[in-house]
């Protein structure tokens, strides 16, 4: 009985860790004025539409082949490379490559700068070609793009 007990308590103790670590863990949510993917203030319903059509396009359209894709790609969407707007995160790295000197870059009839490394079916996805340097990068921010125009 009383080895029962022990577990019991053990059980509760664990189950407050638990819960006492996960508040910790979990970021607060952002309040609207610190999010930089909505619209900027002041905008007239026509403006606040077109930013609306906007977002949708960059986050949630999925191109294909019918609207333009391939056959050689990085993302069938904007917002898969920069989620939320925002910059990259280290599995959406994209891959630049060409030369290190300044005689232009002989590398772009094979697909350069940017390696495209998925493609439509029947197509092969680009390599690096030999003699090609290359780095990694991550995709930058898109926040606050039209707020310039709005200037």
């Amino acid at each position: 009985m009383r080895n029962g007990r022990h577990y019991i308590i053990l059980g509760v103790v664990t189950i407050f860790v638990a819960l006492a670590s996960c508040e910790k863990l979990v970021p607060k949510p952002v309040s609207d004025d610190q999010l930089l993917d909505g619209p900027i203030e002041g905008l007239t319903p026509q403006q606040n539409r077109q930013f609306l059509r906007g977002d949708f396009a960059f986050n949630d359209e999925i191109f294909t082949g019918a609207t333009g894709l391939g056959p050689l790609f990085v993302a069938t969407s904007c917002g898969t490379c920069h989620a939320g707007d925002g910059k990259g995160h280290p599995f959406s790295t994209l891959t630049r490559f060409g030369q290190t000197d300044s005689t232009g870059n002989k590398f772009l009839s094979q697909g350069g700068p940017q390696l495209q490394h998925r493609s439509v079916p029947g197509f092969r996805t680009e390599i690096i070609p030999a003699g090609a340097t290359s780095s990694n990068f991550t995709p930058p921010a898109n926040t606050g793009l039209g707020f310039l125009d709005a200037v």
